[in-house]
């Protein structure tokens, strides 16, 4: 027998109280970087924070669009957010293990964080078994690694955003040396009755490097005779 159960809650349970420590960490984190220069930014920031918004082959999570906005700009909202984001893998394992010890196999679970004010969760299963019975004792076995099976998943996809981040970071900055140096320019002129020391004078003068020469078109005189 399928079961399939939405449901509407004001507030989502709170899955382990030591999580206040975590809960502060997020709080410093938002309070530096509150408000985002792009949708796109707030968007990858938060992918690479938090695996669970990558859906999995039985679980997904998703936030609502005016959400997403009203936090991407409002520190107390974007606290919110980030907090129960980090609730969510604990409350589908949860939800997958008890779903187990009742007798059901899940098909599927997606979570919508609709508001502040409101969290829809949708579950789709079927009953195969008695609760306390061998073949439930087996299929929560299989939840529970399957549960071991996701967090690994989002371990590695987690470790992947973290890569992928720094190697844009990284490239991000060498172009922006190599546009530094690039629209770096010079214009001198030397000038002498020494060939030589003419030469000298300029070679010395651009090998104090882009940073001594401005950007602006110069006139450097250099009066050998004197």
């Amino acid at each position: 027998m399928a079961m399939e159960i939405t449901n509407n809650y004001s507030n989502m349970e709170q899955v382990n109280t030591e999580k206040e420590v975590q809960t502060k960490t997020v709080r410093k984190e938002t309070e530096k970087k509150s408000i985002y220069g792009s949708s796109r930014e707030y968007s990858e920031y938060l992918n690479n924070k938090y695996a669970c918004l990558t859906p999995t082959k039985d679980s997904s999570v998703s936030i609502n669009s005016s959400l997403f906005s009203k936090a991407a700009t409002n520190p107390k909202t974007a606290e919110w957010l980030e907090k129960t984001l980090s609730q969510m893998p604990d409350c589908i394992n949860k939800i997958c293990e008890n779903s187990a010890k009742n007798g059901a196999r899940l098909v599927s679970l997606e979570i919508s964080i609709d508001s502040e004010d409101c969290i829809t969760t949708k579950c789709v299963g079927i009953f195969e078994s008695n609760p306390g019975t061998e073949e439930s004792k087996k299929m929560l076995e299989e939840a529970r690694a399957r549960n071991k099976e996701r967090k690994e998943e989002w371990e590695k996809l987690l470790e992947k955003n973290k890569e992928k981040k720094a190697e844009q970071e990284k490239q991000a900055e060498k172009k922006l040396e190599q546009k530094s140096v690039e629209n770096r320019k010079y214009d001198i002129t030397v000038m002498g009755t020494d060939m030589e020391k003419a030469v000298d004078n300029l070679i010395s003068k651009i090998s104090m490097g882009s940073n001594a020469i401005s950007t602006e078109a110069t006139v450097v005189g250099f009066d050998i005779k004197a």
